[in-house]
């Protein structure tokens, strides 16, 4: 332990993978050490730690995941935003690709709630990025009443970890109108990099999730992309909210082109509503006057 300790105050990083592939004490070693009270010592051990599970073989990996993964979701309360931050890029490497039990997914998402919470954005994205390289295949009921329970959430942030969490899970699963809302929320923020956040989520949705629920809602997306194109101050936005539009126009193109009675009752539906503009959005993608024509005689009809 002495000797680990004295290896991670120096930076000795390489010296603690050599070590490693010889003595498995000295993972163990490692993972003590972030229990110590030197903010310093913490950093270094986590540092070290990262280090070992990017250049060491999976044997590696699995046992700081067995020994280490409730010391390293402790560190995500840290006071020191240092380590709160390496902590996140290790647990991102350690849990990247794999498939965790229920146990630890409920573990995590529990460690990561008050961190979404307290609005930082930058370790926000750090802790959206760890989510997206989990794989969630079959989530748990227990899983999915989380899910549900941070969808309904009033903080923005904590929505959007919801929605992270949706997407990885493999399917919607009924939350198609819920996800597109926190999409709608992250891309009228005044946040650039939570509205670059909801079009990462938007063009997830639609090139991984094109189902005929999402497709409903996407009408009520073009005049969202629309405003980003016309008053985002990043060009990047701009650029990226134009091509995200065209995309959405041409799955709204190609899933109502052959289903014409489709398309008019959800013309008729909009305007039932009184969402106008999201019904002529919808007109001109389809065919124009006509079909919105017929859905207004369909409208009086009814």
């Amino acid at each position: 332990m002495d000797q680990i300790k004295e290896i991670v105050m120096s930076w000795r990083a390489m010296d603690i993978i050599n070590i490693a592939s010889e003595d498995e004490d000295v993972i163990k070693s490692l993972i003590k050490l972030l229990g110590e009270g030197d903010a310093t010592i913490r950093l270094r051990a986590l540092t070290a730690i990262g280090e070992l599970i990017k250049n060491t073989d999976g044997k590696v990996k699995s046992e700081v995941l067995k020994m280490g993964l409730d010391r390293l979701l402790d560190l995500l309360r840290d006071s020191d935003g240092r380590i709160v931050s390496r902590a996140l890029e290790v647990l991102s490497k350690l849990l990247e690709g794999m498939v965790i039990n229920d146990q630890r997914l409920l573990a995590l998402i529990n460690a990561s709630i008050p961190l979404a919470e307290r609005g930082d954005t930058f370790v926000y994205l750090s802790l959206l990025e760890l989510f997206r390289g989990l794989q969630v295949p079959s989530p748990s009921e227990r899983v999915r009443e989380i899910i549900d329970d941070l969808l309904s959430s009033n903080n923005l942030y904590v929505r959007g970890l919801g929605m992270r969490l949706l997407l990885s899970s493999g399917g919607l699963d009924g939350n198609e109108k819920t996800a597109m809302e926190c999409a709608v929320g992250l891309l009228t923020s005044d946040n650039a990099l939570l509205m670059e956040t909801g079009l990462n989520f938007l063009e997830e949705t639609i090139e991984f999730h094109p189902t005929p629920r999402v497709v409903r809602h996407l009408p009520g997306i073009i005049n969202v992309l629309e405003d980003i194109e016309n008053d985002a101050r990043s060009s990047l936005l701009r650029s990226r909210a134009s091509k995200l539009r065209d995309k959405v126009e041409k799955i709204l193109l190609s899933y109502y082109r052959s289903r014409r009675e489709e398309a008019l009752e959800a013309i008729r539906k909009l305007l039932v509503e009184g969402r106008v503009e999201e019904a002529l959005n919808l007109t001109l993608i389809l065919g124009g006057k006509s079909l919105l024509n017929e859905s207004r005689a369909g409208k009086r009809i009814a």
